[in-house]
């Protein structure tokens, strides 16, 4: 299975303008809709959880290089949403 790559919310996580920024840039260049309101990753209302979900876009978008903020996982689905 490949790996996800989610938000690495342990010490130091990064910050939440950190967070926000790399959805900012994420949501520019792919489709965001499902963590935006009433998407099906929208809740929980988490910049950790969107931000995890955007980096997997961009990854399977543009199979771009993991980073230290981020920790891989075989299966990073939760309450419904299904990760790309």
């Amino acid at each position: 299975a490949r790996p996800w790559c989610i938000a690495n919310t342990n010490s130091p996580a990064p910050s939440p303008a950190k967070f926000q920024g790399f959805i900012d840039y994420a949501c520019g260049v792919v489709d965001c809709s499902a963590i935006r309101p009433g998407g099906s990753c929208y809740n929980p209302n988490l910049l950790s959880k969107h931000a995890s979900y955007a980096l997997n876009l961009i990854y399977k978008s543009f199979q771009c290089q993991y980073n230290s903020s981020y920790d891989c996982y075989n299966n990073a689905a939760y309450d419904g949403c299904i990760y790309p």
